[in-house]
């Protein structure tokens, strides 16, 4: 210890101006950087100003940021993330991470919380609300695990704000535009077009399926859920068979779809429903349009959200007023509970609006 404070001291190099300093840091690193100052002095000043900090981080027990990249940093944060999600979700991943990484500094612990400001306010004006949400959380998600890790000391993207995204409406397919757009979709679309709108599944677990996950003997399918690790069951009704039996089977390990790509698949849904007509719809609204349907016809929410493997009864929420026309249909049919109930009116009752109402 006495050899590392006889190194510490100020000095100038030979390729560069100005003053320099060298010392230990909280974690026990040699650190040399160069400081605001015009003569020995002056660097003698700062020397010990930084001196003093890093004897308050050690009496704290604050440890200095690390110098892992930002490039680094999301590489762990991948490797991280693929235990805890789907294959599907970690695909996106990747699109997210390329992102960050050209968008933020070289090292992690130059990211500010201005930086992070900065980065929300330029892909705002770039790309939809909701896309700078799931970026800003998977940034905000690294970064807190940066802390955890002891790589950073804290999170600067903890509090920032996001901008509001509009819930937006919930688009669901009538029976009429559903059966137009598998007509007019290619063969390899209409499998897992038909799956969505039967089954209410997501895309990406339609094309995650396996042979193996298939159980047509109780009728039912099974999801990994690999985010909590529980199994998903999901109900498969006559049509929903009825897809499944005209594939040709495969061994137990083989997907569903494997010739459908997921991007693909997307864009030619929207291809496919713009080309009828049918506006602001997308291959996710087929899960839209199972669950909407299961409402009108009756199914109460918690059901729904049972059925489509909802989080929380909120997510579920978004079904309860999608048709004006059936929740007055609906309600009407109290009409029929309580028929008879009501008293026949009094005279008084009778009377125009503007009488007086008789004393008792």
């Amino acid at each position: 210890m006495p050899k590392a404070k006889e190194r510490d001291g100020v000095f100038q190099r030979t390729d560069r101006s100005g003053w320099w300093v060298s010392y230990v840091d909280a974690s026990g690193k040699r650190k040399k950087e160069k400081v605001t100052a015009h003569t020995r002095t002056q660097a003698m000043t700062a020397l010990a100003q930084i001196k003093t900090r890093i004897e308050r981080d050690s009496i704290m027990g604050v440890k200095s940021a690390s110098e892992i990249t930002t490039a680094e940093l999301l590489k762990r944060f991948k490797t991280h993330q693929k235990a805890h999600l789907r294959p599907t979700t970690f695909v996106r991943l990747n699109g997210i991470l390329e992102t960050l990484k050209a968008a933020l500094p070289t090292l992690a612990k130059e990211i500010t919380r201005q930086t992070v400001t900065e980065f929300i306010g330029k892909r705002s004006s770039e790309v939809s609300a909701g896309t700078v949400a799931k970026e800003f959380a998977t940034l905000r998600h690294a970064l807190q695990l940066a802390v955890e890790w002891e790589l950073l000391i804290t999170n600067p993207a903890q509090g920032a704000k996001l901008p509001k995204v509009s819930e937006g409406r919930t688009r669901y397919l009538s029976p009429t535009e559903f059966k137009a757009a598998l007509e007019a979709a290619p063969d390899w679309m209409r499998g897992p077009m038909a799956l969505a709108a039967f089954t209410g599944m997501r895309r990406g677990e339609i094309l995650g399926l396996c042979w193996k996950d298939i159980d047509l003997a109780n009728n039912r399918l099974y999801l990994l859920e690999t985010k909590n690790g529980t199994l998903g069951v999901v109900p498969l009704n006559a049509l929903a068979v009825q897809v499944l039996k005209s594939r040709p089977v495969g061994r137990p390990a083989e997907l569903l779809f494997p010739e459908v790509d997921a991007a693909k698949l997307s864009v030619y849904t929207k291809r496919v429903f713009k080309s009828l007509g049918i506006e602001d719809a997308s291959f996710h609204s087929l899960r839209h349009t199972a669950a909407s349907w299961l409402v009108m016809e009756g199914v109460d929410l918690y059901a729904v959200g049972r059925i489509l493997r909802h989080k929380s009864p909120r997510m579920t929420q978004r079904y309860a007023h999608l048709s004006p026309e059936f929740m007055a249909a609906t309600v009407n049919k109290l009409d029929g509970v309580f028929a008879g109930s009501l008293p026949a009116p009094r005279e008084h009752m009778l009377a125009l609006a503007g009488d007086s109402v008789p004393s008792r």
